[in-house]
């Protein structure tokens, strides 16, 4: 016969997510898994293949998320979108990471905080899907200044590239302070002043 689930998928990759978000991959063990997921040794094992697995799952959920809300304000705008996507970042209470009454905003990022425990981790896994995101990131700035570029917001020979490239790197910095501060209000100094810059590249 069958074992029967005692645990409901995605509920239990969302209540992991936000775990591993909070603590961390490493600091996260089995039996923490078991006690708030619910999911037994046994079903991590063979329907997730261990822990690592249902990180993994952890992580596209993450990803699907912020598809949904942090990165919508990049989608088919220019400069004013990627403002208005640094200031969600330090301002907005209805963001994505606003759940059960808590702003795990506090947490930071759990992309940015995979990139850096991978370091010593070393899972090759992990690091395709943080690649594949940031990369995307990426390419979403680069979307948002080409049309900038297009409507005359910025000159013809502005590096579209260069600029993505420092706004991504911009981004990350700011998740890391937060996790660093546990204050999301706290970075708010530092976005406003790099948003005048970018404000400044108008032509």
């Amino acid at each position: 016969m069958a074992r029967q689930k005692s645990y409901d998928r995605k509920e239990a990759v969302d209540v992991a997510m936000k775990t591993f978000w909070q603590k961390g991959y490493t600091n996260v063990g089995v039996r923490q898994i078991e006690r708030e997921t619910s999911i037994n040794r046994f079903a991590l094992q063979t329907e997730f293949g261990g822990k690592e697995g249902l990180f993994l799952e952890a992580l596209e959920s993450y990803l699907k998320l912020s598809q949904e809300t942090a990165l919508l304000p990049l989608k088919g705008r220019g400069l004013d979108g990627i403002c208005e996507f640094f200031e969600l970042l330090v301002t907005s209470p209805e963001s994505m990471e606003k759940s059960d009454g808590e702003d795990t905003r506090i947490y930071g990022c759990l992309m940015v905080n995979t990139v850096i425990e991978n370091v010593d981790l070393g899972s090759k896994e992990i690091q395709k899907v943080t690649t594949a995101h940031y990369n995307g990131m990426q390419r979403s700035f680069e979307h948002c200044l080409e049309i900038a570029k297009r409507q005359g917001e910025i000159g013809p020979q502005f590096n579209v590239v260069a600029a993505a490239r420092y706004l991504l790197t911009f981004a990350m910095g700011i998740e890391v302070y937060v996790r660093m501060i546990g204050n999301v209000s706290a970075a708010r100094e530092q976005v406003d002043f790099a948003m005048e810059e970018v404000k400044n590249w108008r032509v």
